[in-house]
């Protein structure tokens, strides 16, 4: 980096940020962040957690005139993004940038959907700000990767990424709907640097909060980018001074090299990975493996006795405490375990895929399946934690007695950059997700989605929510 501040020099690249300046490749890769997150929000926006969501920002804020995805009802600015993004991550369901670990599209989009109803801006300045948003909080989050460093130092430090890198990224997107110029962008971010906040200790899955860091992410970003517009300030060099993001939150373990894009680089809203079930995404690769393990194993199931999981060491608390991972107490903490998910998707009827059904209407957690998740065991693999967070694998074996009856390994978990998810599947995702709505409205939401850079204003977004626009 040159002798300006990072969060200067970060914010310059945000703001010389043009959507016209982005080739094919990238409007498409951006456009499937939006349709995939559109899509995430509307699924949850039915579920108890979202009518108390929006009573608890109801209380603090009062009604207001931007939407809620998949609902009816109007409030404030605030609101919108808190509750927007806690239901965009509420099923993690959301895309993921591996190299951060962090979910950037479930806290960008609301934050920038808010900021864009606030200014009735245009379709292209709210994609202009969700790439800003995403490319400052990517970069930071290249910064903190490294193998070296076993994955990603903030994730180290026992912070959870997707909170403390959101929020900056909101902050960024917000100060490009309003059209903040690079100073007042830096302050912002410089802001944003003293808002965010999230212990990575809710990713163990027995707690509710994880859903709301994305939600507190996106309104924080959204006040900081308020407070910059109107002239309050951040600290100098924010991110490098002592006492300042980084030595906070990466024990100054980050390499400045990675803050500066290059004009080679892919953009990071090209980076985002898909889930193709709403799990935790280390367990993908396990829930996959049983799939084509059921086959072999269904006629032996009496007789098994063990079942191996390997991933990454790192996230044992998907496995542990064995109480709590055997016999989840909700659906959420179900889909936050993984002897539970291998022991639904070897036993379901049909299939062993695991679908949002599957933890709603159709959840199950009866004693058949408690007994056989107690057959589980995590065996990590060191190979695995090799090439993670870029790679996300799993392995699986089978045992009945001492005799192994189906061994199992995938390198790369399905949606990722290295093996993408098929244009079929993210479609009917998005289709399954928005069921609740009628199909006309969806096959309009999907049309919009694709042309969002062609709309004049922010009337595009109502079609996003229940009932009239």
């Amino acid at each position: 980096m040159s002798e300006a501040a990072y969060h200067e020099e970060l914010a310059r690249m945000a703001v010389g940020v043009r959507l016209a300046d982005m080739g094919a490749s990238t409007r498409s890769a951006l456009l499937d962040t939006v349709i995939d997150t559109v899509g995430c929000a509307i699924a949850a926006a039915a579920e108890p957690f979202a009518d108390a969501a929006l009573r608890a920002t109801g209380a603090a804020y009062g009604g207001g005139t931007c939407s809620v995805l998949g609902r009816s009802e109007r409030v404030s600015p605030s609101a919108a993004a808190m509750i927007n993004a806690t239901l965009g991550h509420g099923y993690d369901f959301d895309d993921v940038h591996l190299p951060s670990l962090s979910h950037f599209s479930t806290i960008v989009i609301p934050a920038a959907l808010a900021a864009c109803e606030m200014e009735r801006a245009s379709g292209a300045t709210f994609l202009e700000a969700v790439i800003a948003g995403d490319e400052v909080g990517g970069r930071i989050g290249w910064a903190a990767c490294s193998t070296e460093w076993g994955g990603t130092s903030i994730r180290n430090r026992s912070f959870f990424p997707t909170a403390i890198l959101g929020t900056l990224a909101a902050a960024v997107a917000v100060a490009k709907v309003f059209g903040l110029s690079v100073g007042q962008t830096a302050q912002a971010i410089a802001i944003a640097g003293s808002y965010a906040a999230g212990l990575a200790s809710v990713s163990r899955g027995d707690n509710s909060t994880k859903r709301t860091q994305a939600g507190w992410a996106a309104q924080s970003g959204l006040n900081a980018a308020l407070l910059a517009r109107e002239g309050f300030t951040g600290p100098r060099s924010v991110l490098e001074t002592p006492q300042g993001f980084f030595e906070a939150f990466t024990g100054n373990r980050f390499r400045p090299e990675a803050l500066r894009r290059n004009s080679d680089d892919t953009w990071i809203c090209e980076e985002m990975s898909f889930k193709h079930y709403p799990l935790e995404y280390i367990i993908h690769p396990l829930v996959e493996l049983t799939g084509r393990a059921r086959d072999t194993v269904l006629p032996l199931l009496s007789d098994v006795t063990r079942i191996e999981a390997s991933a990454t060491a790192r996230f044992v608390t998907l496995f542990e405490p064995v109480d709590t991972k055997t016999a989840p107490a909700d659906a959420f903490q179900a889909l936050m375990s993984a002897p539970y998910c291998i022991a639904r998707a070897l036993t379901k009827a049909a299939d062993g895929n695991l679908w949002l059904s599957d933890f709603r209407e159709h959840y199950v957690c009866d004693d058949a399946t408690r007994a056989l998740a107690r057959k589980v065991a995590f065996v990590p693999d060191a190979s695995f934690d090799a090439r993670f967070p870029l790679h996300i694998d799993g392995g699986l074996k089978v045992l009945c007695g001492e005799t192994v009856v189906w061994e199992g390994r995938i390198d790369d978990v399905y949606g990722s950059l290295d093996r993408p998810m098929s244009e079929a599947h993210f479609l009917g995702k998005f289709r399954s997700n928005c069921a609740a709505l009628p199909a006309a409205q969806v096959d309009a939401m999907l049309d919009t989605l694709r042309h969002v850079d062609e709309a004049p204003d922010a009337g595009w977004i109502g079609l996003m929510r229940a009932g009239p626009a």
